[in-house]
């Protein structure tokens, strides 16, 4: 069976990192990685190990159009086609209103909704040569319950309308677009934004452990990239528009 070319995003850590472990065990999925930062990508091929060798790791920026435009080019001469996209980049700094400073605000919106807009379009012509093509958003609980960041919760309250709008508008093409939102999943993301140190993100997450009703926080491998995997397979053709709440029953 000829394997489906992935593209995910943020793919050097994080849920990102987490699912290209899982779709590598699948052995269904050519994996692309794009990502921002060196020193995360050389983390994740040593995380990966001969594992590695199967990724195609590439560098840039998702909200850059120059970067997109780039990407574009790289996955069309070698592949010609795209047949999944997971949008996986995202970041956060905690702050509401009075704390959250304008350029916190304009990076949060630039990177977890503006770049998927930017990617996807630029990528657009690439998905609509795939078969079965299917896209899927991270987006998160955040985009329903307020907490933490005013601009993570905007952002991906965003992403969820963006989803919604372009299963609708993609259908045509048989392309389908869903989005699968988290609650508290064990990634780098607070410690990367300097809200956290790792000892305090550690004590963190242990303390929300008993909130929520599977008594802990979710794992990206295991608990959020199957049902990405699930989204992009052809287990999900009649399925788009779809916003999957994976929150280890925290909303209820």
């Amino acid at each position: 069976m000829e394997k489906k070319i992935v593209l995910i995003t943020g793919g050097a850590s994080g849920i990102g990192l987490g699912t290209i472990e899982y779709l590598l065990e699948q052995e269904d999925y050519e994996i692309i990685s794009f990502s921002k930062g060196e020193k995360n990508i050389a983390l994740a091929k040593e995380k990966l190990g001969d594992n590695a060798n199967k990724v195609l790791f590439l560098q840039g920026d998702i909200s850059s159009e120059k970067d997109c435009k780039r990407l574009y080019t790289e996955i069309d001469n070698r592949f010609k086609k795209l047949d999944g996209l997971v949008n996986a980049a995202g970041i956060i700094k905690l702050g509401g209103i009075e704390e959250q400073t304008i350029q916190e605000w304009n990076n949060s919106i630039n990177i977890n909704l503006t770049g998927i807009f930017v990617l996807t379009k630029t990528l657009l012509p690439l998905l609509k040569k795939g078969k079965n093509t299917s896209v899927v958003n991270i987006s998160s609980m955040s985009s329903e319950k307020a907490g933490g960041s005013i601009a993570y919760c905007a952002s991906k309250a965003g992403v969820d309308m963006l989803t919604k709008y372009m299963g609708q508008e993609l259908g045509k093409y048989n392309i389908r677009v869903n989005s699968v939102n988290p609650a508290a999943v064990y990634t780098n993301i607070y410690v990367a934004s300097g809200d956290y140190t790792q000892e305090a993100y550690d004590k963190w997450s242990e303390e929300k452990a008993p909130l929520y009703p599977l008594g802990r926080i979710g794992n990206a491998k295991k608990d959020i990239a199957p049902t990405i995997e699930f989204l992009l397979s052809d287990k999900s053709l009649w399925t788009t528009g779809a916003i999957y709440l994976v929150d280890g029953g925290k909303s209820i």
